[in-house]
């Protein structure tokens, strides 16, 4: 079946359940008090995994996470998407609003073709991230750009924030690949070509492949 676009919860309704929240753990901590000290040693541990979930969906950690590209399969409406016209492959791993995962580009191909992709991170605010592609070269991190990312359900504005335009075009749109595809079958590669020209230059005269 064609995969449904997911949708963003409004922020009143998660204002409204951020002070439920809050309104219940003061309720509960008066009401409970002497029991919750008696079990004071078993506080850390929940906390962290209540707080956990809580900020898991308070960052909408899922709808973040997967593949986005311009050619993601399944959509009956995808032109509705107005995806654009770019090679950008991205993949984002969030936990509790911070991002990781790679970014894939031909840009990046012909700047660093011994790379397929550049490391991502991260961290969301709202609907909108702010994240750095970066490598770790020689043994030292070495920052190449900064963009930003908009959410819209299945979709997401790409901008360049900071570097050089060659990086990513001025405004993109990609989407969400549906499913749970190894995102990594489809980074690996993208620079194949570009790193067979960069061989077959520093390689010495009379050798083969």
């Amino acid at each position: 079946m064609p995969a449904e676009k997911p949708t963003s919860v409004p922020w009143y309704r998660r204002a409204w359940v951020v002070l439920s929240f809050l309104g219940a753990a003061l309720y509960g901590l008066i009401a409970n008090g002497p029991t919750l000290l008696a079990s004071a040693e078993k506080l850390p541990g929940e906390y962290q995994r209540v707080s956990g979930q809580f900020l898991t969906w308070y960052y909408e950690d899922r709808e973040w996470e997967g593949l986005w590209s311009a050619s993601p399969e399944g959509y009956v409406d995808i032109g509705d998407m107005k995806l654009s016209d770019v090679d950008i492959k991205l993949h984002l791993a969030v936990e509790h609003g911070r991002i990781g995962g790679e970014i894939a580009t031909k840009a990046i191909c012909r700047a660093v073709p011994m790379f397929d992709y550049l490391l991502l991170e991260g961290q969301i605010s709202g609907n909108t991230a702010t994240v750095t592609a970066f490598d770790v070269i020689g043994g030292e991190r070495k920052n190449f750009f900064r963009f930003t990312v908009q959410r819209d359900g299945a979709v997401i504005a790409i901008s360049l924030k900071e570097g050089s335009p060659e990086w990513l075009p001025p405004a993109a749109r990609i989407g969400l690949h549906p499913g749970n595809e190894d995102p990594y079958k489809s980074l690996t590669g993208t620079c194949s070509v570009e790193r067979e020209a960069l061989l077959k230059q520093i390689r010495p005269k009379g050798l083969g492949r």
